[in-house]
């Protein structure tokens, strides 16, 4: 009878291991990941390399003879090591301690990209190179995993490191590696999942691909000595910093299951000697990046230095247990957000793909209460629900930045550290991430922001302000009072007034001082904008400003304006716009003489107006977000002026066909029940557009007077009670022909609109700018 069973797979395994997608960027990585831990193993053994490096050569033609190679500087392999790493299956690595969490993930990576993988390690102090051959076709047909040991020649007893090459790549793989650029796409994947490890101070970590070195990502974001009061009256800084020493917790390295405090043994494999305590910390921040971005936003969540999950928005949603509800970015109408930042839970179970955490690891429902609390992040939810209030980091960021813009005509965005023009922000961070030196600190944003608050106040800021000392007098005058002795007692010489110096005053105009260029035609131009009073000497008589280079050497053109002037009393021309037709006319002039074909003046003007000026533009999409946003917010004030009986009364007095809008809205919403959104007073967040508008013309008195418009509307008073009747009447029709515009954008598709005449676009589009709340940020 048969004493044993051999369990050894069957080769064809590994080819099944290289059918699971797999992208090219994360079988690297996984190879990468195994030389990180050979540095890291390296160093805890006091055995450091002084200088660790990874260098992947990628081919860049679609050949035969196309191969993937990868090479470190680690300590090496013995033999034994290298059997172990090159087996299918699990290597008992530890789980918290390496990235490299099975055996497997070698043979994944490597199955999938080719058929044929050799492997040559070697120490310090060896005398040749050690490795081995996995030929999958071989396999398969002996139908044995036994591979001969090789060897070759060391020039330098004193190398170190470990090499993989893989050979006879698959068809698909050798088409997707000769594109340049999903070469460009690889490294720019890596150079964010590794900038920890790049960037690392106490690292010196080099990764090159191709022979180029792969600079990190940096988070692009505001110093962390900006900040802002909270609800609180604390300050709430632009990055916010986590740090917390956990309890240890109890694992099995065998099975890489975390153990409940009460459990002896592994509840799996029921063993006790595999049992290991960790010591766990969880540390990183969450901040404010410089910019706003539809997908450049989220949280990185890393382990050992790589990040697993890069840009993660799982902390923006909150869940019931029933369903889940998207709390950020909910306040910009093209759901851009600005949130980022780092949290490192090295003792968390990653998935196998090593492409997320294990959600049910205890250790991700401890990180998630740390970080962003229980509960909703949105107050108003969060007190209705019963939740306490928290000091998470993330908490504490969206109560004072969730918006993306100010509230009211007179908000202030410096109160929420963020930049108006975010076309120009995005293009300043590219600049950031270039390593261009005047850009590497946020004083160019903040420059930025302080010049839009000027403009928001009407406050002028000087450049050059004059001075407030009294001019010198003429040599041989005498102040009053003074005598030389030459005239009769008590005569005093009086010094004729002097003018003061004529100060013509120039202020800096941050946000149009830039390089402008063509995005087609490659012609730049070198710009600085400065705000000049009508009498400026440079500034021609009558003009609204001029364009000219008054230094050639330097190559830069300075762009004078007088922003009062009546040709900007107008919804048709900004300063801005006098700025693109001079770039306009430039640019026509220089192609009329270099490449007359292109020197097509309306089509040259109408693409630096796609370029940059953006903002002006109505789109049509835009506008529809902006409408349903403008309401959804008049809606959630009333729930800030009533209390819970006043709030039960009011829903009760709407029409009947009016509630039932609102309960059903309520439920297929997913919040808890209708009585909890009635009592709170935010039943107008769940109304239909047009419902708001009839709710305000029946309540003002809940939205004026400062409540939600600082418009006088209770408190008008003209000593007659007829008419002070007929100016309520008046506020309330302006007020509502807004609203009327404000639904008729909500209600319509972007085709209608596109469809709409013009100047019907541009009345509900100031309609929307006139709604805008006048309470402060």
């Amino acid at each position: 009878m048969k004493m044993e069973f051999d369990l050894t797979p069957d080769p064809r395994v590994l080819q099944v291991l290289g059918d699971i997608s797999l992208d090219q960027w994360k079988c690297l990585a996984e190879l990468v990941d195994n030389s990180v831990d050979g540095f890291v193993n390296a160093k805890r053994r006091s055995e450091g390399i002084d200088s660790p490096e990874v260098v992947i050569t990628l081919p860049t033609a679609d050949s035969d003879d196309a191969f993937i190679s990868l090479r470190d500087n680690g300590p090496g392999m013995s033999t034994e090591q290298l059997e172990v790493a090159a087996r299918a299956g699990w290597s008992g690595n530890n789980p918290f301690d390496n990235l490299g969490l099975f055996g497997m993930g070698f043979n994944i990576a490597t199955a999938r990209l080719g058929v044929v993988t050799e492997v040559y390690s070697t120490r310090k102090g060896d005398n040749e190179w050690t490795g081995l051959r996995i030929d999958l076709e071989e396999l398969r047909r002996s139908r044995d995993y036994h591979t001969p040991l090789l060897t070759k020649p060391k020039a330098d007893p004193d190398t170190h490191g470990t090499e993989i090459r893989i050979l006879r790549l698959k068809r698909d793989q050798r088409r997707f590696f000769s594109r340049g650029a999903n070469i460009r796409a690889i490294r720019k994947k890596l150079a964010h999942i590794y900038a920890p490890l790049l960037l690392a101070e106490d690292s010196r970590f080099r990764l090159d691909i191709n022979g180029q070195q792969v600079q990190p990502q940096r988070h692009c974001h505001w110093s962390p000595d900006r900040h802002t009061q909270g609800p609180d009256g604390r300050p709430v800084h632009a990055v916010e910093t986590i740090d917390v020493k956990l309890a240890p917790r109890r694992y099995c390295s065998n099975c890489m299951l975390t153990l409940m405090m009460d459990e002896e043994s592994c509840p799996t494999c029921r063993s006790i000697e595999t049992i290991t305590e960790i010591q766990r910390r969880l540390h990183g921040w969450v901040g404010l990046q410089r910019y706003m971005h539809e997908d450049e936003y989220g949280i990185d969540l890393i382990r050992n230095g790589r990040i697993i999950e890069a840009r993660s928005k799982d902390l923006f949603f909150w869940s019931d247990g029933e369903r889940q509800e998207r709390e950020y970015p909910i306040d910009d109408q093209r759901n851009r957000g600005r949130f980022i930042g780092e949290v490192h839970m090295d003792h968390c179970r990653v998935h196998y793909t090593k492409d997320r955490f294990e959600r049910d690891d205890p250790a991700w429902r401890e990180m998630v209460h740390l970080v962003r609390g229980e509960g909703p992040l949105l107050p108003r939810k969060r007190r209705d629900l019963g939740f306490p209030e928290t000091n998470a980091p993330l908490y504490r960021l969206f109560q004072a930045f969730r918006r993306s813009s100010p509230q009211g005509k007179a908000g202030r965005w410096e109160r929420i550290i963020a930049v108006k023009n975010n076309d120009r922000a995005v293009e300043m961070a590219d600049l950031f991430q270039k390593g261009d030196p005047e850009y590497q600190t946020d004083e160019k944003w903040w420059e930025l922001v302080l010049e839009q608050d000027r403009s928001v106040v009407g406050a002028i800021s000087q450049s050059n302000e004059p001075t407030s000392n009294p001019p010198d007098l003429p040599e041989g005058l005498l102040d009053e009072g003074d005598d030389d002795g030459g005239g009769n007692e008590g005569d005093t010489v009086v010094a004729p007034p002097v003018a003061p110096p004529t100060v013509h005053l120039r202020e800096k105009l941050h946000a149009l001082s830039r390089t402008y260029s063509h995005s087609l035609i490659k012609v730049e131009f070198a710009v600085e904008a400065f705000a000049v009073e009508a009498e400026a000497p440079d500034l021609p008589d009558g003009a609204p400003w001029t364009f000219r280079m008054d230094d050639p050497a330097t190559r830069v053109y300075q762009y004078l304006v007088q922003r009062d002037h009546p040709v900007f009393r107008s919804t048709t021309m900004t300063p801005l716009d006098g700025l693109l037709n001079e770039l306009a006319l430039k640019t026509y002039e220089f192609l009329k003489d270099h490449r007359p074909t292109d020197a097509v003046f309306a089509a040259i003007l109408a693409d630096l107006r796609s370029q940059y000026a953006r903002e002006s533009q109505l789109d049509s999409g835009d506008l529809i977000a902006s409408a349903c946003a403008t309401l959804r917010d008049i809606g959630s004030s009333v729930a800030e002026n009533l209390g819970a009986n006043e709030a039960n009364d009011c829903f009760d007095s709407l029409p009947s066909e009016m509630k039932t809008r609102i309960g059903r809205k309520v439920a297929t919403s997913g919040a808890t029940a209708l009585k909890t959104v009635v009592q709170s007073g935010d039943f107008l967040s769940y109304a239909e557009p047009d419902d708001v508008r009839r709710f305000v013309r029946e309540h003002p008195s809940l939205f004026f007077d400062g409540r939600y418009w600082e418009q006088l509307y209770d408190a008008l008073d003209f000593g007659d009670a007829s008419i002070t009747a007929e100016g309520r009447a008046r506020v309330s029709e302006q007020y509502d022909s807004y609203l009327a515009d404000a639904v008729w954008l909500a209600s319509q598709s972007p085709a209608d609109i596109d469809r709409a005449p013009r100047e019907a676009v541009i009345r509900a589009a100031q309609s929307l700018r006139l709604l805008a709340p006048d309470r402060g940020s």
